[in-house]
């Protein structure tokens, strides 16, 4: 299976100074980033433990009301609102509310013109 990557600007993203590929497999995406800004949240990760996963996405609906009931549950999130980026938003969820794991909740933003 031949799966050509779609190249992210750096605009894509929540946080500046990163970038990026991303690859579609079915439903599933799985995405490449980098950081070209020292002391970015993903350079950091990367110095502290070397290439490998980052988080995990899962796609919502309303943002900003899952993270009421996660926070209810006793969740953490890395920011207390969602951060805008070109496809929408997203909040990250604090790795250590999952048990080391950081997950990241990204609402799509809808076609406004259709």
């Amino acid at each position: 299976m031949d799966v050509p990557p779609i190249l992210l600007p750096p605009e894509h993203y929540a946080y500046p100074g990163l970038k990026g590929a991303r690859f579609y497999i079915g439903n599933v995406a799985i995405s490449l980033v980098a950081s070209e800004k020292a002391g970015s949240p993903i350079d950091r990760f990367l110095e502290s433990r070397g290439e490998g996963i980052n988080h995990i996405s899962l796609e919502v609906t309303d943002t900003e009301q899952d993270m009421r009931d996660l926070a209810e549950k006793g969740v953490r999130f890395t920011t207390e609102k969602p951060l805008d980026y070109s496809d929408g938003a997203v909040v990250f969820v604090h790795p250590k509310s999952m048990h080391g794991v950081q997950m990241a909740l990204v609402q799509v933003q809808s076609d406004k013109d259709g």
